[in-house]
């Protein structure tokens, strides 16, 4: 077991009980909002995402605003990515790092106990609902980069004893803000001033990603690292995966391939494997928030499951990784995008396919409530028809009398028979999803 001295002085640099804090990120407002809600409810808060999505950043935010209004010796926060904490990575440790805590800074308070990247100690949900069970003064906040295995680990020692959030990479709004660009006023017209600043930006928003720890240096190299060790790191060494080539060869199909229709049986013909070996692996990838599937929407959900997905990445960049002719892809990353944004909003979202296709249906409890098409243009007659027909389609199917269309600069309301059509730019959707 690791030596107290040496422990307390790693969360002596991890923690601001003795020093001054800096902070020098943007306010991600709208999780620390929800978060915020139930940071004095007896819930484990749970946080999890991709790797690099700003999960630490975030708690850090967390741990800010919670200074003003409480005693900072309450707040223990530990990030176990530490190298120096590797090698004893057990229940014993998380254990340890709150005993040194009570000892030396806070002996019978309540705790606010942050854990980062709690995935990494095997078991960690035992120490949980002992803790939660127990009569002690604790709130635990945790985060993960692993989907599938927190949901699963939680679900069964903890269930109702968690709340959970997502963090994505930046919005366009966030990317504004890193970039020192703050939008006061969303109106289309008021835009307009800053206009050329604000499209540059896009370009480089849809083009080259929003994974925060790469938006100042976006090279190929490093999300080519990024990918190997999500591969690495997230899939193989916690499956212990023997084939790590068909893994990453899989990985690297999908992104070459978002947005487009796959199954199952076709990839297994692809890479000469089994079915079921095809579906576990792509669930490792989607565990790791690499990738997240579409399903086609159908009241049956059994005929849901039977029929191919669309598949998405986590980010635009890593698809540009794998994309030989960007003119062709442009289309690609539009709909990645507002794929990633419906997401983002927590929307539950299918893709609709009768005689016609429609990009994205949204669902609301029991009803369908929104149906969106994505297209960089509508100046081709050929285009305009296909993107039309398919929203009509949805739009009797599921009786709703409005549709919205995505395009590159297109801003336009439309009345066809008795429905509405509004036709967007997809920087100003971004900026203004209401309008």
């Amino acid at each position: 077991m690791i030596n107290k001295s040496l422990l307390f002085e790693i969360l002596r640099e991890q923690n601001y009980w003795f020093k001054q804090p800096i902070f020098d990120y943007i306010d991600r407002k709208t999780y620390l909002k929800e978060i915020k809600k139930h940071i004095n409810t007896k819930s484990i808060l749970v946080i999890q995402g991709p790797r690099r999505a700003g999960k630490t950043v975030l708690l850090k935010l967390l741990i800010r605003k919670m200074m003003k209004s409480i005693d900072k010796n309450k707040i223990l926060y530990v990030n176990l990515e530490d190298y120096r904490l590797f090698q004893y990575y057990s229940l014993e440790l998380i254990e340890a790092i709150y005993d040194t805590y009570r000892e030396k800074i806070n002996p019978d308070k309540e705790v606010y106990y942050f854990i980062d990247e709690i995935q990494n100690i095997e078991g960690f949900e035992h120490y949980l609902r002992s803790q939660y069970d127990s009569e002690k003064k604790i709130k635990f906040i945790i985060t993960g980069s692993n989907s599938k295995l927190l949901s699963k680990e939680l679900a069964t020692l903890l269930t109702g004893r968690t709340l959970t959030f997502e963090v994505f990479p930046f919005s366009f709004k966030e990317y504004l803000l890193y970039k020192n660009m703050e939008i006061s006023d969303n109106k289309y017209y008021s835009l307009e001033p800053n206009i050329h600043k604000l499209k540059h930006l896009f370009n480089d928003y849809y083009t080259l990603g929003s994974i925060p720890e790469y938006i100042n240096n976006p090279k190929k190299e490093r999300l080519e690292e990024y990918f190997e060790n999500v591969i690495l790191k997230d899939i193989v060494e916690r499956y212990n995966i023997r084939n790590t080539k068909l893994i990453k060869d899989l990985g690297i199909y999908l992104l070459s391939n978002a947005t487009n229709l796959i199954s199952n049986s076709s990839l297994s013909k692809v890479f000469d494997v089994s079915i079921n070996t095809i579906k576990e692996y792509i669930s490792f990838l989607e565990s790791a928030y690499l990738f997240f599937h579409l399903n086609k929407f159908s009241y049956s959900y059994k005929k849901q499951l039977k029929t191919s997905s669309k598949i998405y990445s986590i980010d635009n960049g890593l698809i540009n990784l794998v994309s030989f002719k960007f003119s062709e892809n442009k289309g690609r990353l539009f709909e990645n995008l507002v794929f990633l944004e419906l997401k983002r909003n927590n929307k539950e979202i299918y893709y609709h396919r009768l005689k016609k296709e429609c990009d994205f249906i949204i669902k609301k409890n029991l009803k369908i409530i929104n149906a969106i098409q994505v297209s960089i243009s509508l100046d081709l007659p050929k285009t305009k028809k296909r993107e039309f027909e398919g929203l009509i389609e949805a739009l009797n199917e599921y009786n709703l009398k409005e549709g919205l269309i995505i395009t590159e600069d297109q801003y336009e309301d439309l009345k066809i028979d008795e429905f509405k059509i509004k036709i967007r730019p997809l920087w100003f959707w971004l900026l203004n999803k209401k309008e």
